[in-house]
């Protein structure tokens, strides 16, 4: 599969764009979205680079539960002014990370870190660990570290 062949990751509902007005606590962000506040539930619990959430576009994913306490979680950021009509989008979701890392495997696009990505199976045991994906005799481990200086959605250990 070549770059060109990108498929993206399909959420099952459409995400909701936001705008994060300020990050009250680490697991709760105050959220804009037409012109209604809304506490968002924030999955990254760490700080996130050096960001201060002040007016920062956002991507929500709503949830399920009608009685969640908080009625969106927070899947993306971006460091483009809300006003930009083309963003780039960070991903947060620290428990979504393997569904991405997933789908990306079983697409072909970390075919240059991976062959045969399409084999993945997820936790696979090694020794008395657990670890995310075995791709035929590959063990992969996915980690979201917390930068200073940088923000990325995730890495992947080999």
């Amino acid at each position: 599969m070549s770059f060109s062949d990108n498929q993206s990751y399909i959420f099952e509902t459409p995400l909701i764009e936001g705008i994060i007005k300020s990050r009250p606590n680490r697991f709760i962000m105050d959220v804009e979205i037409d012109n209604t506040i809304y506490k968002c539930h924030c999955p990254s619990t760490g700080r996130i680079g050096n960001i201060i959430f002040k007016d920062i576009p956002c991507l929500l994913s709503r949830g399920k539960d009608e009685k969640r306490k908080t009625p969106y979680t927070v899947e993306a950021i971006s460091l483009e002014l809300p006003t930009d009509s083309t963003k780039t989008w960070i991903g947060i979701n620290q428990n979504a990370v393997n569904r991405y890392v997933e789908h990306f495997l079983k697409t072909g696009q970390l075919s240059k870190i991976v062959a045969n990505g399409h084999n993945a199976i997820r936790e696979q045991k090694l020794g008395n660990s657990r670890l995310d994906f075995l791709v035929e005799s590959t063990y992969l481990e996915v980690k979201t570290p917390q930068l200073k200086k940088a923000v990325l959605p995730f890495f992947i250990f080999l």
